[in-house]
């Protein structure tokens, strides 16, 4: 036979609970009867249980003293219990209940009695803020009561989702500073061995003062199998203790829900603006009639100019979940912006004619954004239009891969800047530029080669010098009548007059098949191939 204690709570919720116990014995504190004598009178479901088990315990009265116990059932017992004694509690009960070190018996369980409700009531009112679709604002003003410390909810690049305190000089901003600010500590904290090692960890921890200069509770939130955000309960006092881990992991479960079904906040014009881009990019079968009216509505017409950013991240960056600080940095300091992560980099669209900048005022706001951030950029073509953002978004991916490839030691990328190169390097593709060349002027390479001449370096400046026979003699530091003699020996050669603007551009481009191919020489340090006929 078992004893089991019921408390006022059971029997409230379920008043036929004294009858689930036969075979056991039952015991009732005198403090659960005197409290369901008081409920007695509460309008509603409460007032209406707390009658019925009185009238229970009536006429379980009448067939013996329940103080001794009183047979219930075929084999059960229940009685009342009114002794008192001396007991010790804990000292790190969580607020915001407290009570005399030393206490009666009844005194315990008034005590537990109101600790139950509050934590009870806690737990009602926030799975009905959720099932309401309250903001993750709502549920931590609903939790700021049981803590008594500021709450706050953070993404993991330390962008501030929401935060509740009941202190009026406590800001956000002063734990984690403002955007500009927090670049740096993220910068910072990729390198820190103590701050990887929570970054995924499962139930609550404690994180050190060291960092922002106020030590914390926290509890990671998942999104996708990775952390997401993190609930953070601030050590204000200097007083928080173990058991408010275990609660701040309700709220965080509470709030992990919240997000799956996307009621954090109202969905936000840039995050609309965010919806139609990456539809833009990712659907190519996109209603491009309704992407436009979309866009036109969020402000961003088909009359406006745009450009757009991809940003490169980091190795390090992505496992930090940096992206969506960078994100927020662009939006906040440039007007017309619209940033998003994106296939392992970040996705800027810049609405020049919102900002009111230009393309070359644009770049040199991002120069030092880049460098100092240690990212490499590529920027796409400014154009008109809704028709021409996902080619933006592919001109600036090729600025970027094409440009760091090319151009290692630069960080900024224009496509302005290597369309050429690229189009010789997607033209190289599947023949070697010797082969691409000029036929003819190989046999003049040859020419070189064999008599001492230096027909190819004159016939290269006079085309760069759009075939300007004054600039060009000026600059090979040698006389009009020279320079007119070798060009002589040059048409022969080549069997062509130079007066056809195709025959031009196919010897400038055949001259940058030749540098093409000595470059790939240089680098692999073998032998050319052999470019005779």
């Amino acid at each position: 036979m078992k004893n089991y204690v019921i408390d006022t709570n059971v029997l409230i919720q379920a008043p036929n609970a004294l009858w689930a116990f036969q075979e056991n014995r039952i015991v009732i504190p005198l403090v659960v009867v005197e409290e369901l004598d008081h409920l007695k009178k509460a309008e509603g479901e409460k007032g209406a249980n707390a009658r019925k088990v009185i009238r229970c315990l009536e006429q379980l009265r009448h067939q013996g003293d329940l103080l001794k116990g009183v047979r219930i059932g075929q084999e059960g017992i229940l009685r009342i219990e009114k002794n008192f004694v001396y007991v010790e509690l804990p000292e790190e009960l969580p607020a915001p209940v407290s009570i005399a070190v030393k206490s009666s018996v009844s005194a315990v369980f008034s005590f537990l009695q109101e600790l139950f409700w509050t934590y009870d009531s806690w737990q009602k009112e926030l799975m009905q803020a959720r099932l309401d679709g309250k903001s993750i604002q709502h549920l931590l003003n609903l939790s700021l009561p049981v803590f008594a410390h500021p709450l706050m909810v953070v993404g993991m690049d330390f962008s501030i989702i929401a935060a509740a305190s009941e202190e009026p000089s406590f800001f956000p901003e002063k734990v984690f500073g403002s955007l500009d600010a927090t670049r740096p500590l993220l910068l910072s904290l990729t390198e820190s061995s103590e701050y990887a090692s929570v970054r995924d960890l499962d139930g609550w921890f404690r994180f050190p003062d060291h960092v922002t200069g106020l030590g914390s509770l926290c509890v990671n939130i998942t999104q996708h199998g990775q952390s997401a955000y993190r609930l953070l309960l601030l050590d204000t006092k200097k007083d928080l203790s173990d058991s408010e881990g275990f609660l701040l992991e309700f709220l965080a479960e509470m709030i992990h829900h919240a997000f799956l079904h996307n009621v954090m906040q109202k969905t936000s014009p840039a995050q609309s603006l965010h919806t139609v881009l990456l539809r833009t990019l990712d659907d190519r079968m996109a209603d491009y009639i309704a992407v436009s009216q979309a866009l036109d509505a969020l402000g961003w017409h088909s009359r406006h100019t745009y450009c757009c950013l991809y940003l490169q991240l980091s190795d390090m960056d992505q496992k930090n979940l940096t992206a969506n600080s960078v994100c927020a940095y662009l939006e906040n300091i440039l007007t017309g912006c619209s940033a998003f992560p994106h296939g392992g980099g970040i996705v800027a669209f810049f609405n020049l004619t919102l900002s009111d900048f230009s393309m070359t005022d644009l770049m040199e706001r991002m120069v030092h954004f880049v460098e100092d951030s240690s990212l490499n950029a590529g920027f796409s073509r400014c154009m008109n239009g809704h028709m021409n953002l996902r080619r933006q978004y592919i001109q600036s991916k090729i600025a970027l891969q094409f440009g760091t490839r090319k151009y290692p030691d630069k960080r900024m990328h224009p496509f302005n800047d290597i369309s050429f190169d690229y189009i010789l390097d997607q033209a190289t593709k599947k023949l070697p530029g010797y082969m691409l060349c000029h036929e003819r002027l190989l046999f003049l390479q040859e020419h070189d080669d064999s008599s001492g001449s230096d027909y190819m370096r004159t016939l290269r400046c006079y085309l760069d010098n759009h075939c300007n026979v004054v600039q060009t003699a000026r600059e090979l530091f040698i006389h009009r009548s020279t320079l007119l003699y070798r060009l002589e020996k040059i048409k022969e050669i080549l069997e062509s007059d130079l007066s056809s603007p195709d025959e031009i551009l196919y010897l400038m481009l055949s001259f940058r098949f030749i540098d093409l191919e000595n470059e790939e020489e240089n680098r692999s340090g073998s032998s050319q191939p052999e470019k005779h006929r």
